[in-house]
Formats: C-alpha cells, structure tokens, sequence
C-alpha cells in the first residue's frame, strides 16, 4: 500500500535502528523488515545479512504488548531467514509520532518492567526469535528515564542473555539526546545501532556525519564490536525510497539528485570500509527501499564485507549447535579431525572415528560452544599455534563460534575471528584464516552411543607411528598432460585403503582416487597443465607431494 508523504516521513524516520549479536566478532549486516507495506519476502537476499529486524510492536505503559501486526509475514520471515543462518528480532518502539510515553510509563514501574519483559520473553519464545531490539529513542537525559532506561536494559539482558538469546538497541547518532543513553547501558548490550541518519536536510547522513557518530560513542567507552553504523536507503528531505529515486533517474553512483540527498554505491561502500575499521558492522533502514541487480545498495556492502573478509554465514546460537551431541568432524580432505589425545598439535588425517576422533559440544556461554575429547578442551591457540586439545577448562581461546555454511558443511570461528582450517592433513590444524574456504569447511556427524569409545593410555603415539611410516613416491614428475603418473607406497598397510587426491594452485580438488592397493596410477587426463599438491593418505599416515603437469 502506497503511504502519503506525510506517513511515509514518519514510517521512515521510525526506524532508524539496528541490531546484532551478543558479542560475536563476526561483521554485522542488520536489516530492518517493517510490517506495513509491500515487501517481497522472495527478493529479500538474506544470504547477504546477518541479521534481521522485524518493525515493530509497541509497548504499553503497564507493560504489556500491543498486537503483533502482520504475524505471518514474521513466520515467513523466521523460517527464511534461518534457513539462510540468519538471526530475526523483534525491534520494540520505533518513533511512533515521537511518542516515547509508553517506555517512560512502563520503565519507572518496577511490576510494568516485568510485565514487559515476561510479555518480550514469551513472544520470542512463541515466533522462535533470537532476540530483541529496543527502539527507546529519546530518554531524557535531564530526567530520571535516563536511569529507568538502564534498569529496563539491565533486567531484559539478564532474562535475554540467561536464554542465550540477543538484546540491542537503536540509539541516536550524536550529543544531546544521546546523553539519554548513559554508559552504564554498553556492558548489558550485545550493540547499540547508531541510526547515522535525518541530521541535515538533503545532506542528512554524509561520510562525516557517519565518523563523527561513530567517534561520539566509541569516545564515551562503547567497544568497536559493539558500535554498529546505520545507513540510509532513502532520501532526505522527501524520504523517497532508494528504487524509486533511480525511477526518476537518480544515478546509483551519486548522492544527489534533484535536491535529494542520499547514499549512493559509493559512499554505502566508503561508509562500510569505515565500519570495518572503527565499528562492529552495518544496520539498514530499511530493506524493502533497495533494487535488485547491479545497483542494490545490500550487494555494494556485501561486496566490501567479502573483500575485508567479514564473508560467510553469521554464527548460530548454541541451540542450534548440537550441544550435548558426542560428534565427528571431517576435512575437505575426507579425512577426520582427530585431537591426538592432547599430547601433539590437531591433525586432520584420520580415515575412520576412534576415540580421539570423538569431541563432546559444550555450550561455552555467549552463544559460543566449546570441543571436549577425553576430558580435555579443543584450543585455538589465538591462531598463533598450531591448535591442541589439552586445555582443562574453557576461556577465551577454547571458545568457538559454530557457523553453518550454505552446503551444510560448519565452519569455526576462534576468539581471534579467524577460522578454523583443517590444512587438508598435510599440517597440524589452525585457527588463522580470513575467510571460508574449502579446507576451512567440514562435514559432521553425531557419533551414536554404542560407537563411543576410550582411547587406552597404552596406545602408541602419532609421532611414533608416523615414524614407522615409510614413503610414498610419484613418477615420472613431470608428468606429461594426458599421461599417467604412478603413486607407490612404501610399508604400505592393506588394512587401509590409499587416496590420492590432487589440488589445484586455488585448494580446488581436481582427482580423488581410492585403491586398496600400495600402487595406483592416476590419469591425468582431464587435468589442465600447471602447479599442483598431491596428497597420499594410507592409514594414519598422509603425505604431501608437488607435482608439475607440463
């Protein structure tokens, strides 16, 4: 439905929040959906975002709720959006005509703050939400509602955070008004969305308005992570929509048009890179104002997101981890991560699960999970290590986000925001990567009851076997494209099978072969000419050999 100027001013000025998740080093796109208008939930590209608002529901000054418009829309928008391993929010408020009376009645109450709070906790726990996002926007900073706000945040973070579930807030971009958000607020938050936006006419979200917000709150002690940068995509001073204003030829590489003023490709680009170095992600207001195609301002942010290596699905929640589940993880290599019982760096080298190849999850609170095999704990080693298994208890290093890629395939996120990478079993595991890649992603499984087992404290160790390992040879090398190169293992076992595979420059594979046989010999047929890394895993022994195909 078409709103009138008027309405559509105020629908717009509303929602000028943002919202993430607790703590999580992860870059954050936020993306408000509201409930009024014509959004197509199909043309929403939720792999781009990380998070997404639902705009709003409106509090009473007794606490309770106001009805929920348009439930379906938010049911289709849940199950979309975790489909996608996105987290979906409720944002609470919004400008509402600028009438903030409900918070204020509701807040100086302490019976109307838990009404409000029990009534947010069973909606998210009724629609499957992953948390709340309060659009407070105006506590007086001159009055007591400044110290209300922060009672209400302190009592919805503990009901929140206790169900591992997420708590943000929209707040103004800058001084005065601002004050009514006291620093006290910043440690109960998992971030505050900074709405950079509707300062100045046609010039109303410049790059410097959007430094200057950033540094007023990261100057009053709000950590990077937890400063989110909201962005426009609509104009000022007739608030028309991104799509429309390239209907009547606003260029998408321009910040103006006709005395409009908003951001174009460029500066939605510029103000993301600003993101990345003095702030914890993006929030948008609001989806449904952007194009699809070449010209979608979300695709401009995703493209910098990917380059600066913020890419990747968002984390999930330990409750869609499998916490409690004894698991199995296996490497692009079709090899399993084993934690070499905590006496050497991690491998990703074994052909079948034994004990050592067996890690409880654990949630590690802050929606992260931890790894346990045999009573000890899987560490990062914040990336500068190879990574061990050998830790007694779980702090910041033995903690790990548990990220679900689109193929089904998970991938772990250490405290340093890097990933985990299986180093395809030619080296000891690590936890320094920048991005997904084909060694960073790894297959899982619950390993059943019956199959758990203990490794002996008498079996040998990895080191001594490997020492009984013999070689493995290739020839000829060179090989000739479209010949035949020979793989031949020394003390070869039979009880194992020999794989070969071979990768190219890129980590790509490109010829997997497998042969209960201590000679293969693999066609290089369909192989173009160049670099390659050859792989010889026999048992638990695995080597590595360059090969040229000339």
């Amino acid at each position: 439905m078409k709103h009138t100027l008027l309405k559509r001013s105020l629908l717009l000025l509303l929602l000028l929040l943002g919202v993430s998740w607790q703590g999580f080093s992860q870059f954050k796109v936020i993306g408000y959906i509201p409930s009024w208008g014509n959004v197509d939930l199909n043309a929403v590209q939720y792999t781009k975002l990380t998070h997404i608002n639902y705009a709003f529901i409106l509090p009473n000054t007794n606490g309770t709720l106001q009805g929920l418009p348009d439930p379906g829309r938010l049911q289709t928008i849940v199950s979309r959006g975790h489909a996608a391993g996105v987290k979906v929010m409720i944002s609470v408020g919004g400008w509402n005509n600028g009438n903030d009376g409900g918070f204020h009645g509701l807040a100086a109450n302490s019976g109307s703050r838990t009404t409000f709070v029990n009534a947010l906790v069973n909606l998210v726990n009724q629609y499957n939400l992953d948390g709340v996002d309060i659009d407070w926007e105006y506590p007086d900073p001159n009055t007591q509602s400044a110290n209300d706000y922060v009672t209400l945040m302190t009592q919805l973070s503990t009901a929140m955070h206790s169900r591992s579930k997420l708590l943000t807030a929209a707040i103004v971009a800058q001084g005065g008004t601002g004050g009514g958000i006291l620093s006290s607020v910043f440690p109960v938050v998992d971030f505050l969305n900074i709405m950079a936006y509707d300062a100045d006419g046609p010039n109303h979200s410049t790059y410097n308005y959007a430094q200057t917000s950033l540094s007023y709150w990261r100057n009053r002690g709000l950590s990077k992570e937890k400063a989110v940068l909201g962005v426009p995509f609509y104009s000022r001073p007739n608030w028309y929509p991104y799509w429309q204003l390239l209907q009547m030829g606003a260029s998408p590489n321009s910040d103006s048009f006709n005395g409009e003023g908003y951001n174009g490709i460029p500066t939605m680009k510029n103000k993301t890179n600003l993101a990345f170095d003095n702030g914890g992600g993006v929030m948008i207001w609001e989806l449904s104002n952007d194009v699809s195609g070449a010209n979608s301002l979300l695709s401009a942010i995703h493209d910098v997101v990917v380059q600066r290596g913020g890419g990747g699905n968002p984390p999930t929640q330990p409750g869609n981890a499998p916490i409690g589940q004894t698991i199995w993880l296996q490497g692009f290599n079709g090899q399993y991560v084993t934690s070499e019982n905590g006496v050497a760096p991690m491998m990703c080298d074994r052909p079948t699960v034994q004990g050592w190849e067996q890690f409880l999850v654990v949630d590690a609170g802050g929606g992260k999970i931890a790894l346990s095999n045999q009573g000890k704990y899987v560490s990062s080693e914040d990336g500068l290590q190879p990574m061990t298994c050998n830790r007694p208890s779980v702090q910041g290093w033995e903690a790990f986000d548990w990220i679900v890629n689109q193929d089904g395939t998970i991938s772990l996120r250490g405290n340093n925001g890097m990933y985990v990478s299986s180093e395809n079993g030619t080296q000891a595991m690590n936890c320094n990567r920048a991005t997904i890649q084909g060694w960073e992603a790894f297959r899982w499984g619950a390993v059943g009851a019956a199959a758990r087992t203990t490794v002996a404290a008498a079996t040998v160790a990895p080191e001594v076997e490997n020492a009984k390992a013999g070689t493995a040879t290739v020839y000829p090398n060179p090989i000739v494209k479209g010949g035949t190169a020979t793989v031949k293992m020394e003390k070869y076992d039979a009880t194992q099978p020999v794989q070969v595979t071979i990768l190219d420059v890129n980590k790509k594979v490109v010829s997997h072969q497998k042969a209960n046989s201590g000679v293969l010999n693999i066609s290089t047929s369909n192989i173009a000419s160049g670099l390659y890394i050859m792989t010889i895993t026999n048992g638990a022994h695995t080597f590595t050999k360059k090969i040229i195909i000339q």
